[in-house]
């Protein structure tokens, strides 16, 4: 006789992840690990006394997903921002940026996600004049990869009202240029927030 689950759900479209059975219709669990997963009368010779059914009504079961530190709006607004991943060297994001700024010509901030902390060279830093060296005339902002760092251009800047700086909570900053204004340089949230 087999061993009583915990758990039964039945009645659903379960996603196993498995290549060799890639569905099942129903699932048996005891202690916490899959005892059985297979067509329903197979699964239910696993019911016991003190199992408890559920009935999926036919809603899908997939593998526990887990993911603690999803932005899910931020990502699926990004999808739309001009992706800079690869891109290497000021003029390859010179002509990335232009070409996006071209094609979007009524977004009033042009956004961009990817930028490697090295996308001019292994030694020279983005600066807010890089910026506006490829984008003068409209807000310009790109993110690092790691969503910890952002820089603007002088229009972005301006336009959020950063560009002189602003005292920031520990851990957040707007690096400073030997000018006394904004370098571009925009790190963590509350330093770039406001774009």
């Amino acid at each position: 006789m087999p061993p009583s689950a915990d758990l039964i759900v039945e009645n659903a479209s379960i996603l196993t992840m498995d290549p060799d059975t890639p569905r099942a219709e129903a699932i048996a669990i005891k202690g916490g690990e899959i005892i059985a997963i297979a067509d329903r009368a197979t699964v239910l010779e696993h019911k016991g006394p003190g199992t408890r059914v559920i009935d999926a009504g036919r809603g899908s079961v997939v593998p526990g997903l887990i993911e603690a530190h999803m932005h899910l709006f931020a990502g699926a607004a990004e999808l739309d921002h001009l992706q800079l991943m690869g891109i290497h060297g000021f003029d390859a994001l010179c002509d990335a940026v232009r070409s996006y700024a071209a094609k979007r010509p009524d977004l009033s901030v042009l956004q961009a996600q990817g930028a490697d902390y090295t996308i001019l060279s292994a030694t020279e830093r983005v600066s807010r004049h890089h910026l506006d060296r490829i984008l003068p005339d409209r807000p310009f902002v790109m993110a690092a990869p790691d969503h910890h760092t952002m820089w603007a251009n002088t229009k972005a800047l301006e336009l959020a009202g950063l560009l002189r700086g602003k005292r920031l909570g520990p851990g957040n900053e707007i690096v400073m240029g030997d000018d006394g204004l904004a370098s571009g340089e925009l790190r963590e949230g509350e330093a770039f927030g406001p774009l």
